[in-house]
């Protein structure tokens, strides 16, 4: 009993850390840090001139080469979604075996197994991620996995190529605190999911 409330507040910890990660890179702070990097690498540069120009050149590069190229054999609608809503309650009950008490929504908490289960369309921020990465396929469409630990995995899957799409990727994290195979319900999850959203 002492463990669900820890359990929730390190899940919810997770998720906000998640939520403004994103955040930050659907403001293009992802492709600005990268030039943040390589300002830093030449400490003699004063003037912000010559990294701009560099920067309008390279942004999707360094994406590119971390994320590998993306595949698209399903086109998906990747704008006007509900950002939290492509999974419901019954969803993850499904696929957990676990009885949820959130209607709808970004985070699901389940009991029976414990865990914490959450979704977004956003951007596909895995080169950034830590853990065992394994690029895999959903529908066609590129995906990858991306296991932190044993209790915590995440999916995300490529709805568009689209350069021009904010939030073109849908992705699900499972954190079990008891015995769950994460990596098997986050993909559980994440075609489902990617199956729901219409096409583009």
């Amino acid at each position: 009993m002492h463990l669900r409330p820890a359990a929730v507040l390190l899940a919810l910890g997770l998720t906000l850390a998640a939520v403004s990660g994103c955040a930050e890179q659907v403001k293009g702070q992802a492709r600005a840090d990268a030039n943040a990097i390589q300002e830093a690498a030449d400490p003699t540069t004063t003037s912000k001139k010559p990294p701009a120009s560099t920067a309008t050149s390279k942004p999707a590069s360094p994406t590119t080469q971390k994320q590998g190229d993306v595949k698209i054999a399903t086109k998906k609608k990747a704008t006007g979604l509900e950002t939290c809503g492509v999974l419901k309650t019954a969803d993850i009950e499904a696929a957990t075996g676990g009885k949820s008490s959130a209607d709808g929504g970004c985070i699901h908490t389940t009991t029976g197994p414990s865990t914490v289960i959450t979704q977004m369309v956003t951007v596909p921020d895995v080169a950034d991620q830590e853990g065992e990465k394994k690029q895999i396929e959903i529908g066609g469409n590129t995906a990858w996995q991306v296991s932190a630990s044993k209790e915590d995995c995440q999916v995300t899957v490529m709805l568009t190529d689209d350069p021009s799409a904010i939030t073109p990727a849908f992705s699900v994290s499972v954190l079990a605190i008891e015995e769950l195979d994460t990596c098997a319900t986050a993909l559980k999850l994440a075609t489902e999911g990617f199956n729901r959203i219409p096409g583009a």
